[in-house]
């Protein structure tokens, strides 16, 4: 008996913690970088050429149907990676049953690409083949590269990439309602935009183990270089 109090020895504790939520974090920070982008360069292209409270419905109209729009193209994109995830797996679980020692001498294959001799990777899937359930996965993590584990729940990733757009570009909008004068609107939201873009770069770099600054001044820039095309594009069709 282990110490544990089982048949087995104590379970492997990990050192290092891993980055939980991928798809979460990634989807936050699309959705807050994507909505402060695309309303800044709106705003600002859109307010060489409109009036104050023009700007604002404008601006507010982008900001809703660009949320909705994310919430919905969130539901859809994780909708069809389950239903991708789902047909591989029936598909694996059909030639598992249906073609095993073929699926049996692939996995083996599989294996030894990764540096298995012969022996040990007959070995390794004489063990996971034992269980169709482990099968069934091992095969779909070795041959196509995914897992269950890694699929996010489609509403709730909807709902984060939706309400990420939303508050992103609510932050370049702001300062509309709070001056009435439009050259000092369009300063403001321009600088407290690109604050906030390089606060968001810098978030993601720091969770991804990337350099803060370096990942801050990367969204930063095209952020900057997105609204200033903009702001080109909307004072010339002002003049025209």
């Amino acid at each position: 008996m282990s110490a544990s109090g089982g048949s087995m020895g104590p379970r492997y504790q990990e050192k290092h913690a891993h980055i939980r939520g991928r798809g979460i974090i990634s989807s936050s920070a699309l959705g807050l970088s994507d909505g402060l982008i695309t309303n800044i360069a709106f705003l600002t292209g859109f307010a060489a050429v409109g009036d104050m409270s023009l700007i604002r419905f404008a601006g507010l109209a982008v900001m809703l149907a660009g949320a909705v729009s994310m919430f919905f193209g969130g539901i859809l994109a994780a909708r069809s990676e389950l239903d991708l995830f789902r047909a591989d797996s029936r598909r694996e679980a059909y030639e598992i049953a249906n073609e095993r020692e073929e699926e049996i001498a692939e996995l083996k294959g599989l294996y030894m690409e990764k540096g298995l001799t012969e022996q040990e990777a007959a070995t390794v899937v004489a063990r996971v083949s034992s269980r169709d359930d482990k099968f069934l996965e091992d095969m779909l993590a070795n041959e196509l590269h995914v897992h269950g584990a890694n699929l996010e729940n489609p509403y709730k990733l909807g709902g984060v990439i939706g309400l990420s757009f939303l508050v992103g570009a609510l932050v370049p909008l702001v300062p509309y309602y709070l001056t009435g004068v439009r050259e000092h609107a369009i300063v403001a939201s321009v600088l407290v935009s690109l604050v906030f873009l390089f606060s968001v770069g810098a978030w993601k770099g720091d969770i991804v183990g990337k350099a803060p600054l370096k990942s801050g001044l990367e969204t930063l820039v095209i952020g900057a270089l997105a609204a200033g095309i903009l702001y080109v594009i909307g004072t010339f069709l002002g003049f025209v």
